[in-house]
């Protein structure tokens, strides 16, 4: 069934290469049949996945490069279930949203889907070798989307992305050699299985050199800062429907990857650094806020405001406790649906009025009254209002720093410093929303029409989810709960150091 929601993506994608390209109904019906397909087959695993197993669910292995033995390795948690569905539902929006599109719609749309496997691809992956190809494989895409059809400084920014991204992928290939290898020098048998190298007990020297490339290589891709420069040129240069996912999906598989990788395998490497992570994860939440604060084009401001949620999930992951981390599961989950709703706002902005600057903004909720009330309540979850869902997210994630015995020493601060940011953040969403929704426009376009009901039915499953999950928040946290126990009381139960018994703990 995994691999069947991978796969159905990429096959499609390749099958359009065959769809002449003026056949635009047929591009269509294929795109929109396999992001909806991938995203139902997702939802049947919600519904049949059982919350009381920490372990991994819906596992199949196939021999991939049996000389090495490198398998086809897939399964899911309660952590990797949430990110597949959330990846298969802003990719379905995606692709619903890029429908429109006027220039090349067959290789748009072909490579949007191979971007969707790539993402699904990271999240399913429990082979390290697995892993790494199809991170590599979400980067191919991102760079033809980008530098094809972006705009402004587009070559800039996806040469700057594209760097940054290899020299951390380059760095996670090393370190996953270097594991591979302690743990065959341990116990004669190589193997690449994620589940079987977590065990492996790795001396605190080499932990700290192989967690720094896992680390580099994840804090780029979400990014933390000070990893973050690529960010604002990449956001504001992208196709509004690659930005979903890349916003909503991509940069979570970073933060997975601290979850995945650098907790469970470098126990003594991540209390050593754990508090320097969170003080520029803390940095980064007041930076991105702040920043946003000053933007006048609607795509940086809410580019900006990610660097700031994001780095509030990075401080919860290094809280190094069931509630911090929860919390940032749920933050992950939240922060899609908020920013992906968000850019669906300023994609439709731009069409209806051909610019994004907020200056040009005024008073236009008295001819969209639909859109003013989706953008209104978009921008209160994004600000952390209690009741809906950017709430429940931070709330968890500010109760797991406060009570983190990792970082008691500096906990009032990190947590009065995101306090600052949240400050920060109701005054540039109010600043987003009333400066366009709100006020009187003397130049006030006549003609301008609301929301249309696409339009409208691409927004509302966002709205209904954070309402949903701002209220009832449990469901999903049952389904993470276990698993976060899980990682963060790994066994290790192979000492790399032959004869000692100090690795057992």
């Amino acid at each position: 069934m995994l691999t069947l929601i991978v796969f159905i993506p990429l096959i499609a994608a390749l099958a359009l290469l065959f769809v002449a390209k003026d056949n635009r109904e047929l591009i269509r019906a294929v795109s929109i049949s396999a992001a909806g397909l991938s995203f139902l087959l997702s939802l049947g695993l919600l519904l049949t996945f059982d919350k009381s197993n920490p372990g991994m669910q819906f596992e199949s292995a196939v021999a991939w490069v049996p000389l090495l033995n490198i398998q086809f390795h897939v399964g899911v948690d309660g952590i990797s279930l949430l990110l597949l569905v959330l990846t298969t539902f802003l990719s379905a929006i995606a692709i619903l949203y890029s429908l429109k599109q006027k220039k090349e719609l067959r290789n748009f749309l072909a490579l949007m889907l191979a971007l969707e496997a790539g993402t699904l691809g990271v999240f399913v992956a429990l082979d390290t070798i697995l892993f790494y190809a199809f991170w590599e494989l979400m980067l191919v895409p991102t760079y033809f989307l980008i530098g094809l059809w972006g705009e402004g400084r587009r070559i800039y920014a996806t040469t700057k992305f594209v760097l940054f991204t290899l020299v951390g992928s380059l760095l996670m290939l090393v370190a996953i050699i270097g594991i591979t290898v302690a743990h065959f020098k341990a116990t004669g048998t190589l193997t690449f299985d994620i589940q079987t190298l977590v065990h492996t007990h790795i001396d605190p020297a080499s932990q700290l050199w192989m967690f720094l490339c896992f680390f580099l290589a994840f804090a780029i891709k979400v990014p933390v800062f000070p990893f973050h420069s690529w960010l604002p040129h990449t956001y504001v240069a992208c196709p509004i429907p690659t930005l979903i996912i890349l916003t909503g999906a991509m940069s979570k598989t970073g933060a997975y990857g601290f979850l995945r990788f650098c907790l469970p395998l470098f126990p003594e490497a991540v209390a050593e650094l754990g508090h320097i992570i969170a003080t520029f994860a803390a940095i980064g939440i007041v930076y991105g806020a702040w920043i946003a604060v000053a933007q006048k084009d609607l795509k940086a401001l809410v580019a900006y405001s990610s660097i700031s949620h994001l780095g509030f999930i990075t401080l919860g992951i290094f809280a190094l406790n069931n509630i911090g981390v929860e919390g940032s599961v749920l933050q992950m989950v939240n922060h899609g649906i908020i920013a992906a709703a968000l850019f669906l706002i300023v994609g439709i902005l731009e069409e209806r009025t051909g610019t994004r600057n907020l200056k040009d903004f005024r008073g236009l909720g008295k001819s969209m009254p639909i859109l003013y009330g989706t953008f209104m309540l978009v921008t209160l979850a994004a600000l952390g209002l209690p009741g809906l869902n950017g709430f429940v997210g931070e709330f968890l994630i500010l109760m797991g720093v406060w009570t983190s015995p990792l970082l008691s020493n500096l906990a009032v601060i990190f947590v009065l410093m995101a306090g600052l940011a949240i400050v920060f953040a109701s005054i540039y969403m109010l600043y987003m929303f009333q400066g366009s929704m709100q006020e009187t426009n003397p130049n006030d376009p006549k003609d301008l029409k609301d929301i249309d009901r696409n339009e409208f039915a691409l927004l509302l499953p966002a709205c209904v989810l954070i309402v949903f999950i701002g209220l009832f928040p449990k469901p999903f946290l049952d389904r993470v709960s276990p698993s976060v126990s899980s990682i963060l009381t790994v066994e290790k139960t192979v000492n790399v150091h032959i004869g000692e018994d100090e690795g057992h703990h």
